[in-house]
């Protein structure tokens, strides 16, 4: 077995507060390269739910430091969150290089946080060598906390029940610290995880979060700098995660500012990674912190994948069509009755009507794809019985049809309340109907709209990336709400209001199908 050396080591930032850091040692005589992690959890832990421990990359000839951020794990301070970081980071890469373990070069890693750790720093610090991100964005409003419009329920309320469990933890709260555990377990919160966060930890962002969507305030914005995202860089991201679109929009970025990013697209939830993933990561490292040769972009052949989630294969990753297909929707008006009225058809217009009722003591559930409770793939034949959800379904394909890129539905609609969610979730059907395979959804808040008056809407959802195999069926299913990926709308007033109540109103929604069309765009906005 390898036999890694490790121990803890101190930072002491300009304003006087200590980071505490643990660092990996390969055997044998440094110098090393370094691979840093900064992150919020416990540096014990260092993201081994995705990642190989320390130890194994400390086996393959790095130096490994994983650094509690402030305010968290053994580190001082106060955690703030995101808008603490980016002076914190280049303090702590300026410390890394100065090790006497280190050989001077620098690589990042991490996912999640700890991949919006890697992209923020200060103007005029030195860039890392290369760098890592995955499974995160800089967008806090469109890569955080909300899908258009519709704050991130069961995610946010999760996620920061966890942060807040982790604080009472450091204060030695134990009592409290196993009353938010508790709640997460026996799902109480979704009914009263906002109560719990209010009580324990005031501060969060992520009430910060639901306050901005609720008042229209705007986000605190985060740029990546621009001289860290033209260094190599392998950007990583999954179908079923949250945070794919920010991916795709770091690599956006990245080649606006002259870089050449590397991007895998991955079949994996946030939390379960592919198979070969660390392999992945480990060939970047190597090729851009052990070759002693300047990086050219021209002699490294960039790598750019995405999975086939029904062929179950590596293609690349492109902003080509392989058919642009714009589907029309038809209804007699009982797409929500039997599944076949309504028709998703093939470059035509769409016609007819259909209308659904959200009953808040009885919302839509949601589960699968990125944003439900279980992501990742999901067979919804169950829910699409349901008559609060409108069917609509293509004729068995002739021939195998791809779908790669992201989602997007116009359609006209009306409501009896000025506030309403239109839910979409889009499955691959196998003959006889009995398994419809979710793989992709989305979302949009509608509010302050006209009572009854028909508009237009325009719903983007999660991008995709899928071989419509020759005899199936491809199945759009809308509905007016998607519990507890979203929150239940209450049909009035300003908030974001999440699991259902009382004052909750019924909400009916009548659906206009002549305008309504579903295309796809491109992975990559020009």
């Amino acid at each position: 077995m390898f036999g890694s050396r490790w121990f803890d080591k101190s930072l002491v930032l300009r304003d006087g507060v200590r980071l505490t850091s643990r660092i990996w040692l390969p055997n044998g005589n440094g110098p090393w390269p370094a691979l840093l992690m900064r992150q919020p959890y416990g540096r014990e832990i260092a993201s081994t739910i995705t990642y190989s421990h320390p130890q194994w990359w400390a086996s393959k000839g790095y130096m490994v430091i994983i650094q509690d951020v402030r305010g968290m794990g053994s580190s001082e301070g106060v955690f703030n969150g995101f808008s603490q970081e980016a002076s914190d980071t280049s303090e702590t890469h300026e410390w890394v290089r100065s090790l006497k373990e280190c050989n001077g070069k620098l690589g990042l890693y991490g996912f999640s946080y700890q991949g919006f750790t890697q992209l923020t720093g200060e103007l005029n610090s030195k860039p890392p060598d290369c760098l890592s991100p995955a499974m995160t964005g800089m967008n806090i409003k469109d890569h955080w906390c909300s899908d258009g419009g519709a704050y991130w329920w069961h995610n946010n309320i999760a996620w920061g029940l966890q942060i807040a469990a982790l604080k009472m933890k450091r204060e030695n709260n134990l009592f409290e610290w196993g009353k938010i555990k508790l709640a997460l377990e026996n799902k109480s919160y979704l009914t009263e995880g906002i109560d719990i966060l209010k009580k324990y930890d005031p501060n969060s962002f992520v009430l910060e979060w639901l306050e901005n969507l609720n008042n229209a305030c705007p986000f605190e914005e985060f740029k990546p700098v621009s001289t860290w995202i033209k260094q190599p860089m392998l950007i990583i991201g999954g179908l079923w995660d949250p945070h794919l679109k920010g991916a795709f929009d770091l690599y956006k970025k990245s080649k606006e500012a002259g870089g050449s990013p590397e991007i895998i697209i991955g079949n994996a939830t946030h939390l379960s990674w592919w198979e070969g993933s660390q392999e992945s990561l480990l060939k970047f490292f190597d090729q851009h912190l052990k070759s002693d040769e300047k990086f050219n972009s021209k002699n490294i052949k960039e790598e750019k994948k995405i999975w086939n989630i029904s062929l179950n294969k590596w293609e690349e990753l492109d902003n080509k069509f392989h058919s642009e297909f714009i589907f029309g929707l038809k209804s007699d008006g009982t797409a929500n009755v039997e599944v076949e009225d309504g028709s998703l058809t093939i470059n035509s217009k769409g016609s007819g009507w259909f209308t659904i009722v959200n009953d808040p003591w009885r919302p839509t559930p949601s589960d699968g794809g990125h944003l439900g409770p279980n992501p990742g793939k999901f067979n919804r034949s169950i829910i699409d019985k349901r008559l609060d959800v409108g069917v609509f379904q293509t004729n068995s394909f002739e021939e195998d049809q791809y779908l790669r890129g992201v989602p997007a539905l116009e359609i006209q609609v009306k409501s009896d309340q000025p506030n309403f969610d239109i839910c979409l979730a889009l499955s691959l059907v196998e003959e006889g109907n009995e398994k419809v395979n979710q793989f992709s959804t989305g979302f949009l808040r509608v509010k302050n709209s006209k009572l009854s008056e028909e508009c237009i809407y325009q719903i983007t959802m999660q991008p995709t990336n899928i071989c419509l195999i020759k005899d199936s069926k491809l199945r759009l299913s809308i509905s007016a709400a998607a519990y507890p990926a979203i929150g239940v709308n209450p049909g009035f007033g300003d908030g974001n209001i999440g699991a259902p109540s009382a004052n909750h109103k019924v909400i009916t929604l009548s659906f206009c199908l002549n305008k309504t069309f579903m295309k796809m765009n491109p992975f990559f906005n020009k």
